[in-house]
């Protein structure tokens, strides 16, 4: 037997000259196109530079019971006196560690007296080093409202200790609300979905979850109302940024007294038609 070598075979193909130019001609201009973008790219990023965004995660602020004990019991024994200044500054003492100031720097007028009734967190904030200021609304037996304003702060053995001298301030500002109907959302639209939304709050309201039913999807969460109101209007339904409708009632209770009230309704179109899928306040 005889092996015979195998040999590699080039074919050639003929191809018109135009061709080819037309071929190198493409691909020189794709080439250029390429480096275009580079170049587009390059200045861009020269001209206007991408933004480094950060997202800074802050610490959620706890709630320090123990605090805020601290700085309602010195409240009412700072507040409380008698003709007897010895009980006055025996319920100061657990909160005083020098006996060089023993009434915490109070002197009541010869022969007063002052009771506490009720004592509330008017205003808290949080300061440095963990310390934390809180105004304390006092009520005295009196009928006047003193506000104290009590700075706590860690001690080396973490128990609470007053910070400094309490301070007498006036009562918290409230800011004023706008209108609270959101009068800077847009209005629902849709006659469809108003008319479930409107009947849904009249049950709602009107306590009928029987007739609620019907317009509630599987699974809808309901927040309770309270009993005995009646709706003798829907003042106005507008869509938040959520998506949910804001509904602004008129109710009335069994009483006769009007009150203006807002809940937070969710719908979703389901099987062709909308249902609620949330009521809550």
């Amino acid at each position: 037997m005889t092996a015979r070598s195998s040999r590699a075979r080039v074919a050639l193909e003929p191809r018109r000259l135009w061709s080819l130019r037309v071929s190198l001609g493409l691909t020189r201009w794709v080439l250029y196109a390429v480096a275009l973008l580079g170049v587009v790219a390059t200045a861009r990023n020269v001209i206007s530079p991408p933004h480094e965004r950060i997202a800074v995660a802050q610490a959620p602020r706890v709630f320090d019971a123990n605090a805020q004990w601290f700085a309602l019991s010195f409240a009412r024994a700072y507040l409380t006196w008698s003709a007897d200044p010895s009980l006055h500054q025996g319920a100061l003492s657990p909160f005083l560690a020098s006996a060089d100031d023993p009434d915490g720097g109070l002197t009541p007028a010869g022969g007063s007296s002052e009771q506490v009734r009720w004592l509330a967190i008017a205003g808290a904030r949080d300061g440095t080093g963990g310390e934390h200021d809180y105004t304390v609304a006092a009520g005295t037996v009196g009928g006047s409202v003193r506000y104290l304003a009590v700075a706590v702060a860690p001690g080396a053995d973490g128990r609470e200790v007053l910070a400094r001298y309490p301070a007498l301030v006036g009562a918290p500002i409230a800011e004023r609300a706008g209108e609270l109907d959101g009068p800077g959302l847009e209005k629902v639209t849709n006659s469809a979905v108003i008319g479930v939304l409107e009947r849904a709050l009249r049950n709602y309201v009107d306590a009928s979850a029987e007739n609620l039913t019907a317009d509630l999807a599987t699974g809808a969460v309901v927040a309770p109302v309270a009993a005995g109101l009646s709706l003798r209007e829907v003042v106005r339904l507008a869509v938040e940024p959520s998506g949910a409708v804001l509904a602004s009632v008129l109710a009335a209770d069994a009483q006769g007294d009007l009150f203006t009230l807002a809940y937070e309704v969710t719908l979703a179109q389901l099987g062709g038609r909308w249902e609620i899928t949330r009521i809550q306040s």
